[in-house]
């Protein structure tokens, strides 16, 4: 047992050891739980709706820890909170790439936005543009960055509008003190429209800044000292977001009952459709990062003059430090690279000699009219709709004569509309044109495929049974599902409905099969 003077007679390094190792362990609560800190860049509200699931579903206390939510207060950020080590976590948006560019040690951990809820929010209704706002007053906060570098490619940097400090109240655009004002378009603007205030919103991906919105970070001090930590902090924050949106009803109550009364209920549903706008979790995985687009980010950044040109990002993507931790072995980076790349263009040079194959491949009958080659599809590639009526009429001739099977599969893309509205035409047309172009590589000889009206396929399968047809589709229809697709620097991921509709048992004409097939699709 230790006598009462035990620690008088202590020599002072000894002391300061002690303190040391006291310091380095992490904190825990009485449960034996690790006690951390997530900084918020906001009030309590569905946009951090994630998070607070993670908690009450025991997410957090299953993977050990004990988890505090500190909501955003005064001028200080929370990438200077988290940095500062007053907490371990944080949420923030864009600007982490811009400050990790110039020297700050963050580490992004999670997407949660694929795109940014920052916007301007303008007085008056009808056709505005940014330029507008010359010699306006507008009110944006400090920490929004892609704003000033919205206003700047747009050439209204400077003097050119009249900058008002920053108050945080909406009131102030409804009252007329400001002209524009910085917004979330999942949050203010339900204010906006209660209101009644005719208004325009302006994004700055109206200016080609597509910025990703909200993201979970850290330290890059912590990330690098306890990274299966921060593996199973982003883990099981990423399960409560997959939760939130999946039951917005259940965890707007959640919020009203355990964290802040401040917004109504109406209010977070309203955040919960327009994040889920933005999230799009039945085509993104919740989470999902793209290297090429923070870099991309920053580029915009170096590209306005807030970043020198020369700017990096090395060790901003939690998981990437590995590959910076190993400079005895450049040759094993190098080899797995080069082996990576070499599998990669194998890939696609099989890929590309099995769609000219299968583009070479007709039908067994031969186009109708003299002129040559039958009309395509620009977009997919495919066989046009009047290709599909004239052809599979002399092939279920055929089948008829000779008393094979035919089958006739219709495939729509389900998300299309969804992805036309998010991510603009462009996108849609990428994720329909990958499914073409899988439709393409499954061909069997014989079979042929067509264009129908909007996201719909035709495939027929001359000589092929009902049974193996469905098959078939099931096959390509998983492989469709489980396959990333691009637009650009824009991950999609996508679903099709099918029907199969076989002859003679359901129809003898082609429009009976297509309708079938149609209805199947439909169902």
């Amino acid at each position: 047992m230790l006598r009462p003077n035990t620690m008088r007679l202590t020599s002072v390094p000894l002391l300061a050891a002690l303190a040391g190792l006291l310091l380095a362990v992490p904190a825990c609560a009485a449960d034996g739980l690790q006690a951390v800190t997530l900084q918020l860049k906001w009030k309590h509200q569905f946009q951090f709706a994630g998070y607070y699931v993670a908690a009450e579903k025991g997410y957090y206390r299953n993977a050990g820890f004990d988890v505090r939510f500190d909501e955003a207060a005064g001028a200080e950020d929370s990438i200077t909170t988290v940095v500062g080590g007053k907490a371990d976590f944080g949420v923030a948006a864009s600007e982490l790439a811009l400050r990790r560019a110039q020297g700050e040690p963050v580490v992004a951990l999670a997407t949660i936005l694929q795109h940014s809820a920052l916007a301007l929010a303008v007085r008056g209704g009808g056709t505005q543009t940014v330029h507008d706002l010359v010699g306006k007053r507008i009110m944006v906060s400090p920490h929004d960055q892609e704003l000033f570098a919205y206003l700047q490619r747009e050439g209204l940097g400077g003097s050119r509008v009249e900058r008002v400090p920053p108050s945080f109240d909406i009131q102030d655009l409804i009252s007329g003190r400001v002209q524009a004002f910085s917004v979330y378009t999942t949050d203010q603007v339900w204010a906006l429209r209660r209101a009644g205030l005719a208004h325009t919103v302006l994004s700055p991906r109206t200016a080609g800044i597509d910025f990703y919105g909200d993201t979970l970070f850290t330290s890059e001090k912590l990330a690098r000292s306890a990274p299966a930590r921060v593996q199973a902090f982003r883990d099981a924050s990423l399960r409560g977001w997959q939760y939130a949106m999946a039951h917005p009803e259940e965890t707007a109550d959640l919020i009203l009952a355990r964290y802040s009364q401040r917004l109504p209920r109406e209010h977070l549903l309203f955040e919960a459709t327009e994040m889920a706008r933005l999230m799009q979790p039945q085509l993104i995985e919740i989470g999902h990062m793209n290297p090429g687009r923070w870099h991309h980010i920053a580029e915009v950044y170096a590209e306005i003059g807030m970043l020198p040109r020369s700017f990096s990002l090395d060790g901003f993507l939690f998981g990437a430090q590995a590959a910076s931790a190993m400079p005895w072995r450049p040759w094993l980076a190098m080899g797995v690279v080069t082996a990576l790349l070499a599998a990669a263009a194998a890939w696609l040079a099989w890929k590309n000699r099995q769609l000219q194959r299968a583009l070479r491949m007709g039908p067994a009958t031969p186009a109708p009219g003299a002129a040559g080659a039958p009309s395509r599809d620009v977009l997919t590639g495919l066989y046009s709709p009047h290709y599909l009526e004239d052809t599979l009429a002399r092939d279920l001739l055929r089948a008829a004569r000779d008393a094979t099977p035919l089958s006739v599969a219709v495939l729509r893309l389900n998300q299309f509309d969804q992805v036309q509205q998010a991510e603009g035409p462009a996108a849609a047309d990428a994720l329909l044109r990958a499914l073409a172009t899988m439709v393409l590589a499954q061909h069997q000889p014989g079979d042929y495929a067509c264009r129908l009206d909007g996201p719909a396929l035709a495939w027929v399968m001359p000589g092929e049974p009902q049974s193996v047809a469905t098959q078939r589709l099931r096959q390509l229809q998983q492989a469709f599902e489980s396959q990333a697709h691009w637009s650009g620097l824009i991950e999609l991921r996508g679903t099709a409905a099918a029907g199969v509709a076989g002859y003679p048992q359901d129809g003898g004409t082609a429009g009976m099969l297509l309708a079938r097939a149609r209805a199947m699709a439909a169902a």
